[in-house]
């Protein structure tokens, strides 16, 4: 019996000590991924998952599903924006929820090394600015490609999916479907409420007005220790 009972103790040690090991191990993982959000904040930038908790994210260029055909974000890209621009994106929920929708945040701040890439690979479309030109607003954060959800989630009805090249990504829709009409004049209507403008040629890409003429400066993925997948 003495036998059995230190067995069960060393037992109950050798878990209570496991245990201890993956929390500090997972704690030292979310410590990890949040340095460049951490980074981020030193330059004006939130983290819309914290900030923003009932916006939803799919951030398109975490997948293959764009015009590079590859991730152009690491697994753990945070979502941010410059605080005052995520503050107006909380009053445009904040209406939107009275309407029984939401937002879906597509893409927010994007590294200017990601805009580069995405200039590379889809210069010919037209849908990215040059940065010889001038760096997108998104590299600033204070753009939002954006669509909307109803409150399971669902996205709704909508001209076109994200960066889709076509007539029908044009802001003023000419097709004549009532729904996509009602939801994207819900869209637009709201985030003209709250001070975003639209561009002509994405329904989907507003800019917080307020700084479209002098956005703040841009942030490099590696000024905020964010490592960006490797482009081929």
């Amino acid at each position: 019996n003495s036998m059995m009972i230190l067995f069960s103790r060393f037992a109950l040690l050798s878990l209570a000590l496991l245990l201890a090991c993956c929390t500090s191990t997972e704690r030292r993982s979310a410590l990890v991924t949040s340095i460049p959000a951490q980074m981020a904040a030193q330059r004006g930038l939130v983290d819309v998952r914290t900030y923003l908790p009932d916006v939803a994210i799919d951030l398109r260029y975490a997948t293959s599903q764009n015009v590079a055909n590859q991730p152009l974000y690491p697994p753990n890209m945070p979502c941010l924006l410059y605080k005052s621009t995520a503050d107006r994106l909380k009053r445009v929920q904040k209406r939107l929820r009275a309407h029984g929708m939401g937002l879906r945040l597509w893409d927010a701040w994007r590294p200017p090394e990601v805009q580069l890439s995405l200039m590379k690979k889809g210069g010919h479309t037209g849908m990215f600015l040059d940065p010889k030109v001038a760096w997108s607003r998104h590299c600033s954060g204070v753009a939002v490609d954006v669509t909307l959800v109803d409150t399971k989630g669902r996205e709704q009805r909508l001209p076109t999916y994200h960066d889709e090249n076509s007539d029908e990504a044009y802001y003023q829709y000419s097709g004549n479907d009532p729904e996509i009409k009602k939801n994207l004049a819900l869209l637009q209507r709201t985030m003209a409420a709250e001070g975003f403008s639209m561009i002509p040629l994405e329904w989907w890409h507003f800019d917080d007005y307020e700084h479209f003429f002098h956005p703040p400066p841009p942030v490099w993925a590696k000024d905020i220790g964010l490592v960006l997948p490797e482009v081929k």
